[in-house]
């Protein structure tokens, strides 16, 4: 049925200007040009459509003759229809596809109506077994699932249910605990390091992990800088090698104070060997791990993780997630929720249920994760352009106006930005948060910078477009021309090269936990902030960080990272813009909440609370 169902939603999105019921005038080349294909099979496809009632066709007389062509049925309820069967059938991607092709905002509104009845959570009897799967939207797409090519935040979350690492940082306790390794000790100049596995650790595919396993996974890393954009971490190691099956030695060139804790971050993860037999391409789509979750579909538009019941640290209480790709389709008028979920904020909660929740949503909780979340400019000092010279950066720095831009865009946008991280105080004490926006200052700077009307390509994903043509709009008030090119990271890499290395500034947002490795993963990641550094900045940061490195108090680990914030923000390498929301919130049947480094709830550790006993079937 969907290919007659797509032949009329494309018959009456060309004649859009034709009402139904109302009869007019169309030749059969002009149908064949709709749906691309020959005039006799333009004919076929009308008496199809004739014979299912939702046209009527009176043929013309003669060739090139026009015949009379009326539209019956009703479009909306076609493809509202359509996009149901698909989202049943598990084809999300070609159901959004649909809809957002062909839906207006009465149809989309239907659609969001009737999807909400299935989002979240449910217990189903499946085969005589009680069965709970939480099932949620997200509007972007996954990236990719190898644990060593992460970079968004829900990339890295997702991976997180599908790996585990030799040791996990507690950011509650702000300490390093067991996993993979259930042991471990160093040597009295922290140079070299012995670990011992745990053992019946399994991965998915039933392969029992060994010291083999972890030889691989970090020399896969270290030994292609290119390619793995963690490898930073791994550097510092000079050999590993496995003593026996449980046992691994790592031996460092230099005493680093914070490789126990770089063991802790995704990239990191245990990966088997042999990948399951598949390609680099198959793993980042369809990976095979050691977590808590096994990767059941991804495809369609739909990721579906089933509890992994061999996991050495037992079962999840959670049987399944389901996560519907909604890309492409607006965050935005899901009915108020009255279903058990969790989501983060990072762009994903409608906007009706962020009014639910500033209202105070009754069922739900609001949870502050410790999060810092930051929107900045990223300048391109390794192209020629305006964004070299530091009197252009200061002039744009000075036009865009922070709580000017949180007072008409609104949403999850709090606080005006001087750093990565909100302090309290910050917006009584820092003049950088309103700036002087004298236009006669920033034409002066403009000037002194030599610009002349050059353009500026600025490049942001999707996620945060809206902030991009808000400072293109106030630039080109001061006769800045910005041209804004949306492109995501999945389409950076179809081409071969990077797209970001055209770029004059890029926009995009931070995520930090609360220690300083996601800061310093900021400064020496290649895709974060190493494009805004010129020769000598450079050096600094290098130098700067390999002096955290070789530093054993926190304290002033945090001293450095600081002086490392202000070089970047004096020579506005880096424009800071807001503060977002960085909250959780959650259903009062929702128990096990934990909040990871990226925001997420962590599946493997919540279990739900039905109302009652009886059990909850989704239609």
């Amino acid at each position: 049925m969907l290919t007659a169902a797509l032949h009329f939603l494309e018959l009456r999105c060309a004649a859009k200007e034709h009402e139904a019921g109302r009869p007019f005038p169309v030749t059969v080349e002009r149908l064949a040009g709709i749906w691309h294909c020959t005039p006799r099979y333009a004919k076929q496809i009308t008496r199809t459509l004739s014979g299912m009632g939702w046209i009527h066709w009176q043929s013309g007389l003669g060739r090139g003759h026009s015949s009379i062509l009326t539209l019956l049925a009703d479009s909306d309820a076609i493809l509202l229809q359509e996009v149901k069967l698909k989202m049943e059938q598990g084809n999300v991607q070609d159901a959004m596809e649909l809809m957002n092709r062909f839906g207006g905002y009465a149809v989309k509104e239907q659609f969001r109506d009737w999807l909400s009845r299935g989002i979240g959570f449910s217990t189903q009897l499946v085969q005589a077994t009680l069965r709970d799967t939480l099932r949620f939207p997200v509007y972007r797409q996954i990236f990719t699932l190898d644990p060593g090519r992460v970079y968004y935040a829900f990339d890295c979350h997702m991976a997180g249910q599908l790996f585990n690492t030799l040791v996990e940082y507690n950011q509650a306790s702000r300490t390093i605990e067991p996993c993979i390794a259930h042991s471990w000790r160093k040597s009295a100049d922290n140079r070299e390091w012995i670990f011992h596995l745990r053992k019946g650790v399994l991965f998915h595919h039933g392969k029992e992990l060994n010291a083999g396993d972890v030889l691989f996974s970090l020399n896969r890393l270290r030994l292609q800088p290119e390619t793995y954009e963690g490898a930073w971490m791994f550097q510092d190691i000079n050999e590993i090698e496995a003593l026996d099956a449980v046992t691994v030695r790592i031996q460092l060139r230099e005493p680093n104070y914070l490789f126990l804790r770089f063991l802790c971050t995704i990239p990191a993860s245990i990966i088997s060997a042999d990948m399951n037999g598949y390609t680099e391409v198959d793993f980042a789509v369809r990976p095979v791990g050691t977590g808590p979750f096994r990767m059941e579909r991804h495809s369609d538009g739909i990721c579906v993780l089933e509890a992994f019941a061999q996991h050495f640290r037992g079962r999840p209480q959670l049987d399944r997630v389901e996560i519907l790709i909604l890309s492409g389709m607006e965050a935005e008028c899901f009915p108020e929720p009255d279903w058990s979920s969790v989501m983060s904020s990072h762009g994903d909660a409608s906007k009706e249920y962020q009014k639910v929740l500033e209202g105070g949503g009754g069922e739900w909780v609001d949870l502050e994760t410790g999060l810092s979340c930051c929107n900045l400019l990223v300048f391109n000092q390794r192209k020629e352009g305006p964004q070299n010279h530091p009197d252009f950066r200061k002039a744009l720095d000075l036009l865009i106006d922070r709580n000017k831009m949180i007072d008409e865009l609104g949403e999850d946008r709090l606080y005006p930005s001087s750093g990565f991280r909100y302090l309290p105080g910050e917006l009584a004490g820092s003049d950088r948060n309103s700036p002087s926006r004298d236009p006669l200052v920033i034409h002066k700077l403009l000037t002194a910078s030599g610009y002349s009307g050059e353009l500026l390509r600025l490049h942001v994903n999707s996620f945060h477009r809206r902030d991009a043509i808000w400072i293109q709009e106030q630039a080109g008030q001061f006769g800045i021309r910005v041209e804004v090119e949306v492109v995501d990271r999945v389409e950076e890499e179809k081409q071969g090269e990077l797209l970001s290395s055209q770029h004059d500034v890029r926009l995009f947002g931070s995520v930090l936990g609360d220690d300083e490795v996601s800061e310093i993963q900021m400064y020496l990641q290649k895709n974060y902030l190493q494009s805004a550094f010129d020769a000598e900045t450079a050096k600094a940061v290098r130098d700067k960080v390999n002096a955290i490195f070789r530093e054993p108090e926190e304290s002033v680990h945090r001293k450095m990272l600081a002086e490392l914030e202000i070089l970047i923000r004096d020579t506005n390498s880096v424009l800071f813009l807001v503060h977002k929301k960085n909250n959780t919130a959650y259903h009062r049947a929702v128990h096990g909440v934990s909040i990871n480094a990226y925001g997420w709830l962590e599946f493997h550790k919540i279990w739900f609370q039905s109302h009652g006993t009886s059990t909850t079937t989704r239609s």
